[in-house]
């Protein structure tokens, strides 16, 4: 009973295990690709970067989903603010662009 509980836990936990994260960054190089994907870098301490990143200071988001298009304009607003964001990403990069998406973030100040 015990081993399958502990698989069970593992499987919850699998898909965040590499997800990297960007502390304390400003955002800068902001790219808008014709496809709707959103570019971004952060000067944050990055932790954790997946294999599949080219760019360790940069991340995507998918702006062809609602939830994509909601996430760029809080990233953009933070932007444009010169918020300090952390970001936390996926650990994919199934958006393309060889860069991490971003699972969430928010302004620290």
């Amino acid at each position: 009973m015990i081993r399958i509980f502990i698989l069970c836990i593992s499987f919850l936990i699998l898909p965040f295990a590499n997800a990297g994260d960007a502390q304390g960054g400003l955002l800068s190089n902001v790219h808008v690709m014709k496809n709707g994907a959103l570019l971004v870098s952060s000067s944050g301490a990055r932790t954790d970067v997946p294999g599949c990143v080219n760019y360790s200071t940069r991340f995507v988001i998918d702006g062809t989903t609602e939830a994509g298009r909601v996430q760029i304009s809080g990233l953009l607003a933070m932007y444009m603010g010169g918020k300090t964001v952390n970001i936390i990403g996926t650990g994919a990069c199934d958006a393309g662009y060889s860069s991490e998406e971003i699972n969430y973030f928010h302004a620290v100040d």
